[in-house]
């Protein structure tokens, strides 16, 4: 018996970043949800749409301006090399101009430029405790970014009102500037480190932005297409696809950085896309019910969650070969799959909107989720076949 139980502690001890991980992202996912949720509950259908319009904008901008450094934080600080004083010293300089440019010429609303700094900075220091593998770190960062999310945007919305939403988020980032300035004391800046890496940079670069592009553009040309009020609606169904990702997003920020050091996870991603097929039954069965009793006004997006909660498995498959591919800085193969999906779902977004509505839109998300996923289970099978190393 007492060997049982010493097994038993040696896999919680051996999968303990795992459960940090989990705890963390099901907590905070939780909380980010369920505050949407209960904005969805308070804003008018339109509005929902309006504030999601304007935090695509400023993801990609964010996106802009990490020049690619958010893989590169997490795969090279999982192998053990100091560059974390370089890239946040970017991080600081790059979204400061971005947003000065995004204010001066599109969006006149400091806000949304306080938000891409924040953003910026933020996701930087998570990438780099999660490259060190420093889970339990990560995830109280995590959650402490959820509370105050909830904290100054619920009452920054009470006081000020709409825009008092976007301000709230924005500064629940600002805390985690003591990491970064922390992190100059320790270690001088050295873009030697970064030059070298060039070509990984770029192609990481061209990644996040096509990820950006495949997660917020789609946002942006339903609000002046189809208006805010069904943008609302295929948002609402979009929060329901994050929700439903919770787990396998976990799975996938604790296998990139063990891909990276070589370490062996098969068992883990086969674990990952069989909890997708059940959540994604579970949802298409149960959002028929859930919906009208908790939202009223968003009735028309019943449709949209089901259909998008048939995407959860292939975007789950997808996250397995990014992080194998990302963790053997093979890049490029991943860039040319976050290329394919955003070449199918625009187009076919465009078309299907104008016959099916925000319907159509859920379609032409789901039809690219496909072809992405099917693009790398061909590319692996190609390498296996030809005995290259993929």
């Amino acid at each position: 018996m007492s060997k049982f139980f010493n097994n038993i502690k040696k896999i919680f001890v051996k999968s303990k970043g795992l459960f940090s991980l989990g705890f963390a992202a099901i907590v905070s996912n939780g909380i980010g949800g369920l505050f949407w949720l209960y904005m969805a509950s308070l804003l008018t259908v339109e509005d929902y749409g309006k504030i999601t319009y304007l935090i695509s904008i400023a993801i990609i901008a964010s996106t802009i301006s990490l020049a690619g450094m958010t893989n590169t934080m997490t795969v090279f600080r999982a192998k053990g090399e100091k560059i974390q004083s370089t890239i946040y010293l970017i991080g600081i300089i790059s979204p400061i101009i971005t947003s000065l440019i995004l204010y001066v010429f599109f969006i006149q609303d400091i806000t949304i430029s306080l938000y891409v700094v924040g953003y910026v900075l933020f996701t930087l220091v998570t990438a780099e405790l999660i490259g060190l593998k420093s889970y339990v770190k990560y995830s109280k960062s995590i959650l402490i970014q959820k509370i105050l999310l909830v904290v100054f945007a619920i009452g920054l919305y009470h006081v000020i009102g709409f825009e008092g939403l976007i301000l709230g988020m924005a500064l629940s980032f600002l805390p985690f500037l003591i990491v970064v300035f922390k992190s100059f004391k320790n270690e001088k800046v050295n873009f030697t480190g970064i030059k070298t890496k060039i070509n990984f940079v770029v192609n990481s670069y061209l990644l996040d932005l096509s990820n950006a592009f495949n997660g917020s553009l789609d946002k942006i040309i339903i609000a002046p297409i189809l208006g805010y009020a069904l943008l609302g609606n295929y948002q609402l169904g979009l929060q329901f696809l994050a929700l439903l990702s919770i787990l396998p997003g976990i799975f996938y920020q604790y296998i990139l950085p063990q891909d990276s050091s070589g370490n062996p996870t098969k068992t883990v991603k086969k674990i990952m896309i069989l909890i997708s097929v059940l959540v994604a039954i579970g949802s298409v069965m149960l959002s028929p019910f859930i919906i009208p009793k908790l939202f009223p006004n968003f009735v028309e997006a019943i449709e949209v969650i089901q259909i998008m909660s048939i995407s959860i498995i292939s975007s789950t498959i997808i996250l397995t070969y990014v992080s194998k591919y990302l963790g053997r800085t093979k890049s490029k193969i991943v860039i040319i799959g976050s290329g394919i999906y955003l070449l199918v779902q625009i187009p076919t977004l465009l078309i299907f909107s104008q016959y099916w509505g925000i319907n159509g839109a859920a379609i032409s998300l789901l039809i690219a989720s496909i072809i992405h996923a099917a693009y790398f289970v061909v590319i692996d099978n190609f390498f296996k076949r030809s005995k290259i190393d993929s």
